[in-house]
């Protein structure tokens, strides 16, 4: 079996033309001394392969050891710390995956990049949803190698950043988490135990539930507890721009390219490089833009609109959220296949606030004494007449990042269900209100023929409460 790399010749250097998307966010170049500072194991049994890789790594400059058994690289792995390591999916003895799990298990920070010579679906799939950051089908260039070892050590770099700033976040606040998620039922638990496990990982997210439930915040969530959260969270609304705008936003676009492009422009993607995109409604993407993202997910290459060549090489982990159904945008054709199950390695479902009411209590006396704090001295809370009747508030469509604005601005006015009727009184009245109000079976004076209780509008300095100091 020849050698997948060229005659185990030490390739060109890699061009650095991409620096530009490096400027956007100020990502360390890759220097000889961190690049020194990087271990590579590479376990293959194909001998070709492995000297021909360590060939191509070490005139790079990293620190490479090789191996050509399952059973040496798992004892490697258990006396060694290795930031990447290159696997063959099918190894003698023992299988890749199980010297995976025993890498994960030791060393959950270290990078394992997959390689197979039969790549599937269902191999991808497993392989990255135990933990393995990107997978390298058989036959590869060097220059691909070069150029995936490269955004995997930029990875190492962020990660290593991200863990020092961790640290010093838990030595000045405690255990606190920068991201606060409230809930207690068993459903939404769940929910935030897959999210933190797939945290450590570099997986691909893909986030469903209806709006309003959360998705946004479980995205924050997990690129906070990740080993990119020195890097930044980029969030685009793919529903919310028409298609031109969109494919500027997120590709960037090259002077010229369109009447008003007077100079080079970097795209979202650029901006996330080293961080975490957040594709948000993606079901709603034009067809030919994700066939464009498509490329960037496989490759990481970005072109900008107008351009003719390759602008930047970036490492962006993404996370999608959708409040339609996937698989029947699937099959109507809003959404590609194949995009779609690259990005659905880890599926995540937010379940809404009407199907975990148990958790109405905890949110409306976090949001309580949150925006009294805000505007007030003291916080104060909720009477136990108020807490019985939050579960008969759970029939009604509410959502949980809804709770926040229902709570301080349109007082829960927007519902129209029957049950607002049972909301308590101190959700509905603003704090600042000095209309007269009609009393419990009496018309009122002003305006014998309406009832009505005033509402804060969203516009209204004295909307920011709907707290009455009199309830």
């Amino acid at each position: 079996m020849s050698s997948p790399l060229a005659n185990g010749r030490n390739p060109r250097p890699p061009s650095r033309r991409p620096a530009r998307a490096t400027e956007v966010i100020g990502l360390p170049q890759l220097t000889p001394d961190l690049k020194a500072g990087i271990r590579i194991l590479v376990v293959d049994d194909d001998r070709g392969l492995r000297e021909s890789c360590i060939s191509v790594l070490e005139y790079e400059g990293y620190q490479v050891s090789s191996c050509s058994r399952g059973e040496e690289a798992r004892d490697l792995l258990k006396r060694n710390r290795f930031d990447i390591v290159l696997l063959d999916l099918y190894l003698p003895e023992i299988s890749g995956m199980k010297v995976l799990q025993t890498c994960m298990d030791t060393h959950p920070e270290t990078i394992v990049i997959m390689i197979t010579g039969n790549p599937s679906v269902e191999s991808s799939l497993e392989a990255l949803r135990a933990g393995a950051w990107d997978y390298l089908p058989k036959p590869f260039s060097a220059t691909h190698l070069q150029i995936l070892l490269g955004r995997a050590a930029h990875s190492v770099i962020v990660g290593r950043e991200s863990h020092a700033l961790q640290a010093k976040f838990a030595r000045e606040n405690g255990n606190s988490d920068v991201i606060t998620v409230l809930g207690t039922a068993p459903a939404f638990r769940q929910t935030m135990e897959l999210a933190r496990r797939v945290a450590a990982t570099n997986a691909s997210a893909f986030i469903t539930g209806e709006s309003g439930c959360g998705k946004e915040l479980i995205a924050q969530f997990i690129h906070h507890h990740s080993r990119r959260s020195s890097r930044p969270l980029v969030a685009v609304n793919c529903a919310a721009l028409p298609e031109p705008l969109l494919e500027s936003e997120m590709f960037g676009h090259v002077k010229g390219a369109f009447t008003g492009a007077v100079r080079d422009k970097p795209g979202l993607l650029e901006a996330a490089n080293g961080g975490t995109l957040l594709l948000d409604e993606l079901a709603d993407m034009p067809k030919s833009i994700q066939a464009k993202l498509l490329r960037v997910i496989q490759d990481g290459v970005v072109r900008r609109v107008g351009s003719e060549t390759t602008d930047a090489v970036v490492n962006v982990r993404f996370i999608a959220a959708t409040n339609r159904n996937p698989e029947e945008a699937v099959a109507s054709g809003a959404l590609r296949e194949d995009l779609y199950y690259r990005l659905r390695v880890v599926p995540i479902h937010v379940p809404p606030l009407r199907e975990r009411p148990g958790d109405i209590r905890l949110l409306a006396e976090h949001f309580l004494s949150h925006y009294w704090a805000k505007h007030r001295d003291t916080g104060p809370r909720c009477r136990s007449s108020a807490r019985g009747r939050f579960g008969r508030c759970a029939r009604a469509p509410g959502r949980a990042t809804c709770a926040s604005c229902r709570t301080s601005s349109s007082t829960w006015s927007s519902c129209s269900s029957p049950a607002r009727r049972s909301i308590p009184r101190i959700f509905r009245r603003s704090a600042s209100s000095s209309a007269p109000r009609a009393r419990t079976g009496r018309p009122a004076r002003s305006r014998p023929t309406s009832r009505t209780t005033p509402r804060a509008t969203a516009s209204s300095p004295s909307s920011s409460c709907a707290i009455s100091p009199s309830s």
